[in-house]
């Protein structure tokens, strides 16, 4: 393959990471006006977000493996197809319900082509250009991640909610016609495909029970019964799955990596960090478009101060990470972070909008320099880089669907408290009842913050020993 088509390639899968990242959350600028044309309540919308990172989160590792058989190329460019087909659904859905299976089919393509974009750069890009490649990759999937709402903001000041949706259409199939020609010939690697599918259908079936049970008990009260249930059909699917992978001969997932502290808790604490981020995602919108009355032009414009601080912060704390390690530099930028969210804490109804877009700059700033993937993968030794890799991508959007549960559950149990009842809902007559969920939302981001400084300072402490060692 020639050099110059290695880095089309790379942009080509890396741009469709891009979009599918994208989709994650560019979602959430839009549900304001998603509840109005579809008639539907808040909490009921927030299903349009969490359907898509529920089956990534279900189907990522499946699809991994699954490469790992019958190729990257294959399952990428059949990734593209779905993603495409099911952006398509949702730019002409009339209904909620059709709309969440345009998000299913979404979900299905995007969790295709993340469980493969990275084989491919091993694939095509030789040893010594390798970690340039990775680095590009991770740059520009990130970026999708945190641009979003801004970006959903900007297009929905001009044209209407289908728009997030069109826009991915021409992309998918660019890139899909590009990947036919240029993409280089790959062959089966397996004769005949092998699969721990009694894993696939527990860990599938504890990842989609356990967001079921969080977005029903918003929905009909923690305590009811149904959802109980549900949730102890998730705790016992995780039981069992654990189980079936300890005895299984080719496992879901090699529970040995488990083993390594430093990894396991690089890999919650960026789940936690993960989950912090996506409170803004989910929160902000409301508070500046309806809370604030701004237009979704401004709300757009200054919600892009998060991802233009992380693209910043994000190849300066590399360059830190080169002298003083991931682990120092993660703490620092934890502290960073932690400035903003105590900020949110106490936002009042008239903040002076420069300084609330300096200080949400500042989420991310700390989260650009948060270096989850070089604690992660520094951390596992060579036998269980692959691993390590698809791992990282798991938890990470479990970390989003996290995010998203918690933010919601914590903003509409924060409004309750201050309303006397259950609200699961804008409530449009009483401003002061969305304030104070606010306020109780972000409370429990700085508890989770807490939670990472902690778990990061116990790595910090074990690199230490393992040092004088």
């Amino acid at each position: 393959m020639k050099k110059n088509h290695i880095w089309l390639t790379l942009f080509a899968t890396s741009f469709m990471s891009f979009m599918q990242l994208l989709d994650a959350s560019i979602v959430n600028v839009a549900i304001p006006s998603l509840t109005k044309d579809l008639h539907v309540p808040m909490n009921r919308a927030e299903w349009i977000i969490s359907v898509y990172l529920i089956l990534i989160c279900m189907l990522l590792l499946f699809w991994g493996r699954m490469a790992d058989q019958i190729g990257y190329i294959k399952i990428f460019q059949m990734g593209t197809i779905f993603f495409t087909i099911g952006s398509l659904i949702c730019a002409m859905s009339p209904t909620l319900p059709i709309l969440l299976l345009g998000r299913v089919v979404q979900g299905f393509g995007a969790s295709m082509s993340m469980a493969t974009n990275i084989g491919i750069i091993a694939m095509i890009f030789p040893l010594h250009l390798r970690g340039r490649a990775y680095g590009i990759n991770s740059i520009i999937a990130q970026l999708g991640n945190i641009s979003g709402p801004g970006l959903g903001g900007l297009i929905l000041g001009f044209l209407s909610w289908h728009w997030i949706f069109i826009i991915n259409i021409p992309i998918g199939i660019v890139v899909y016609i590009y990947g036919r020609f240029m993409f280089p010939k790959e062959e089966r690697k397996v004769s005949k495909v092998s699969y721990d599918w009694t894993g696939l259908t527990t860990y599938a079936i504890a990842i989609g029970a356990f967001f079921v049970s969080i977005f029903m008990g918003q929905d009909i009260g923690f305590g009811n019964i149904a959802v109980v249930g549900t949730f102890l059909v998730s705790l016992l699917m995780w039981i069992i799955f654990v189980r079936v992978e300890k005895h299984v001969k080719s496992p879901l997932i090699d529970l040995k990596i488990f083993r390594i502290p430093r990894l396991t808790l690089s890999l919650i604490s960026a789940l936690l960090v993960f989950s912090i981020g996506y409170y803004a995602n989910v929160i902000m919108p409301f508070y500046l478009t309806d809370f604030r009355s701004l237009s979704t032009e401004l709300t757009g414009l200054i919600m892009m101060a998060i991802p233009l601080a992380n693209v910043i912060a994000a190849p300066i704390a590399g360059i830190f990470t080169d002298e003083y390690d991931a682990t120092n530099v993660s703490l620092c930028n934890l502290f960073i972070y932690a400035i903003p969210l105590l900020f949110l804490t106490q936002i009042s109804t008239n903040n002076n909008l420069i300084i609330f877009t300096l200080m949400i700059a500042l989420l991310g700033i700390g989260n650009g320099g948060f270096q989850n993937n070089p604690m992660i993968m520094g951390y596992a030794p060579k036998e269980y880089q692959g691993v390590a890799g698809s791992l990282a991508a798991l938890f990470r959007n479990i970390g989003m669907g996290v995010g998203i549960s918690l933010a919601t559950t914590s903003l509409y149990y924060g409004m309750g408290l201050k309303a006397h009842k259950t609200v699961n809902y804008y409530p449009k007559n009483n401003p002061s009842w969305f304030l104070s969920g606010m306020h109780f939302a972000y409370i429990t981001a700085v508890i989770l913050l807490i939670e990472a400084i902690i778990l990061v300072f116990i790595i910090r402490k074990i690199d230490k020993s393992s040092k004088k060692a």
